[in-house]
Parts: structure tokens; sequence; C-alpha cells
């Protein structure tokens, strides 16, 4: 399993982003995925995002399917920004 810390601009702010990352959990889960912790800015216009999977090749092939886009766009994310910041090898949640 790969570990990607992932960033995305939001325009309907963090409760909006929030509550469809967490509606489209089972399909993650399907494929092999997970979203081990997400947050946003002050102004909560990015979220960021720690996510597990199998290869780094996920975040297009599952997060630019066409029904997954629609999703995330109806929930203001710009699906466009999608920006993988670094692979991390080890974390710990306080």
């Amino acid at each position: 399993m790969v570990t990607m810390l992932v960033t995305i601009n939001i325009s309907k702010g963090w409760e909006t982003w929030s509550e469809m990352a967490k509606g489209l959990e089972p399909q993650m889960n399907e494929v092999g995925s997970k979203i081990l912790w997400a947050g946003c800015n002050a102004d909560q216009s990015a979220a960021y995002v720690l996510v597990e999977m199998k290869d780094p090749s996920f975040i297009k092939s599952f997060g630019e399917r066409e029904d997954i886009v629609a999703i995330r766009e109806a929930a203001g994310a710009d699906v466009s920004s999608t920006t993988p910041i670094a692979q991390i090898s080890n974390y710990f949640m306080g």
C-alpha cells in the first residue's frame, strides 16, 4: 500500500466537501483505498487528504472516473486542481 498526501481546491466549504468524501468511502473501499485523515485550510478553500491506496495511479484511475468526477464537482471540488504533495512513509495520529 502507498500513502499519499494530496490537496484539492474546494469552493463549497469544508462541511460540503467532507460529507461528499465520507459518502465516497464505500466506492473507495471497493478498489482498496481509504482516507486516513482529511482537513482544510482556514478559509475552507482547499482540502488536504492523507489517502491510502494500492498504487499512485489510483489518483487518476478513481479520482477522474466520470461518475466520481460528477460527485466531487457537485460538492465544490475543482477536480483538475487535485495535486499529490508527497508520498508519506511514516506517520502517527496524535
